[in-house]
């Protein structure tokens, strides 16, 4: 098993990075490294959630094995002790998600993962726990499984998630590495959130994450009237954000801060509103897509494909400069619910000594 690198070195280096984004968001210079990287290795997934449009996309040729590990070992010598998290999709789709796992940790990348959880089985979660990962955030919708199925589109996936749960806890007992859930609110589980924090300690998890439901792909501004997931009822949304405020407040493994909390019911009362607090998401993000793709926001230009280019040449690059200067007057739709949220530097630095 390989040992996780929950590093001060990564701590220091976050520390670094945080500190010269504002200053290179505000005078246009790039002295700044990117804090947040995610690879999308894959579109595939074997579940319909009704939330999620990217089931729906069509399917591209993804990177290989070996290119995944060429764009780790470029950023690694770029960025230095770095986070990565894997998405999709689901990331379990691919056979080889462990290999680059095992090979990030050999880097001294950390990593972490969001999962459906219906793909792991115990022999599965043993492997996932020898790669090294450092976290793994499992999508739980609903206390009852009727709930949890309804939203992910198929019976039964509650049992096969809630058995995966097992199956981690199981093999990541003393290992480091952190699990916890990961919930989209929605007016169809909004009154079952306060359980799931009470599921949380009673199965010895690290933790629970609230995501606001909202658009995946789609820039229309009206798209929370085209589902049943929406509220009717922002005083029953409201009071279950109170509670969970109080929760955290209470010593609730509630990972998302307060404010942002508290932020969500003004984003759930006027979804259509653009952000109007300044957006990091050119300074503070990097993210490449299944097929190579590199981007800061997804909803603009890429900067380059890993295929032709490094990281870092597209991040330096004077392609970069000019889509992080449309950001900053950006007019696309991208509502406040998908809260590219930045956390204090002592929030950060809090949250990474209790889960890494």
């Amino acid at each position: 098993m390989h040992k996780r690198n929950k590093t001060l070195e990564w701590a220091f280096n976050q520390l670094v990075n945080r500190s010269l984004q504002g200053w290179s968001y505000r005078h246009d210079r790039g002295l700044a490294k990117p804090t947040r990287i995610i690879f999308c290795v894959t579109l595939r997934c074997n579940i319909k959630c009704q939330q999620c449009a990217i089931w729906r996309m069509p399917k591209k040729e993804e990177l290989t094995t070996e290119e995944w590990k060429k764009v780790i070992t470029d950023l690694s010598s770029w960025i230095g002790p770095c986070r990565i998290q894997l998405a999709g999709g689901e990331i379990f789709m691919r056979r080889d998600i462990t290999d680059i796992i095992d090979f990030a940790t050999q880097q001294g990348v950390l990593t972490g993962v969001v999962t459906n959880g219906t793909m792991i089985d115990r022999p599965l979660a043993r492997k996932i726990v020898n790669s090294g990962l450092g976290y793994i955030h499992i999508s739980v919708d609903g206390i009852r499984p009727e709930t949890h199925d309804e939203v992910r589109g198929i019976p039964g996936l509650y049992a096969r998630t809630m058995a995966a749960v097992d199956a981690l806890l199981e093999a990541g007992r003393g290992s480091g590495m952190s699990i916890s859930f990961a919930t989209v609110i929605s007016r169809k589980n909004m009154h079952e959130l306060v359980d799931l924090v009470h599921l949380v300690e009673r199965k010895g998890l690290d933790g629970i994450i609230f995501n606001p439901l909202g658009p995946t792909i789609d820039s229309d501004p009206e798209w929370y009237k085209k589902t049943d997931l929406w509220f009717d009822d922002l005083t029953s949304i409201n009071r279950v954000l109170d509670q969970l405020i109080e929760l955290k407040h209470s010593g609730a493994k509630i990972l998302n801060p307060p404010e942002q909390l508290e932020g969500m019911k003004k984003y759930f009362e006027q979804p259509y509103l653009l952000m109007h607090d300044r957006c990091m998401v050119g300074i503070t993000n990097l993210s490449i897509t299944c097929d190579g793709f590199i981007h800061t926001c997804f909803k603009m230009a890429p900067l380059g494909n890993v295929r032709e280019v490094t990281p870092r040449d597209a991040w330096d690059s004077a392609k970069a400069w000019e889509i992080r200067r449309m950001i900053k007057n950006c007019d696309i739709h991208c509502s406040p619910g998908n809260f590219v949220y930045r956390r204090s530097l002592i929030s950060e630095a809090l949250r990474f000594l209790r889960f890494g």
